[in-house]
């Protein structure tokens, strides 16, 4: 299947907006011909610009997300670094979702229908 790009959603959204490369860059402090390169996929934004970015369209940041190719990296090291452990179970779980054919879809029907963690006494 076939999706879009992050870079081609952007796209679509800031001409949906009326913005230029140079408005929209100047509204997530990057520059046009950064935006530019985002937008026909020769950069691959950070983090924190596509957080920026869903802003400043005005559009849910999950929208955009589902169009990055980018893993969530700085929100695993940071759960690894509270606990090492995470790093195993983040493997266990790739490793089952190869095994298992698991889709995307049920990956996110899992992932809201977690408990709640209890508090501890």
């Amino acid at each position: 299947m076939l999706q879009k790009s992050l870079g081609e959603r952007l796209a679509e959204l800031r001409h949906g907006a009326g913005l230029s490369l140079r408005e929209l860059g100047e509204k997530v402090g990057a520059s046009a011909p950064h935006v530019r390169d985002v937008e026909i996929g020769n950069r691959q934004p950070s983090e924190a610009l596509v957080e920026k970015m869903a802003a400043a369209l005005e559009t849910d940041l999950d929208d955009l997300l589902k169009y990055s190719t980018r893993p969530p990296s700085r929100q695993m090291e940071e759960l690894i670094e509270q606990d090492t452990h995470y790093s195993l179970a983040f493997r266990k779980f790739v490793d089952a979702v190869r095994e298992k054919n698991i889709p995307p879809s049920e990956i996110l029907d899992l992932s809201e229908n977690l408990p709640n963690k209890k508090e501890e006494p």
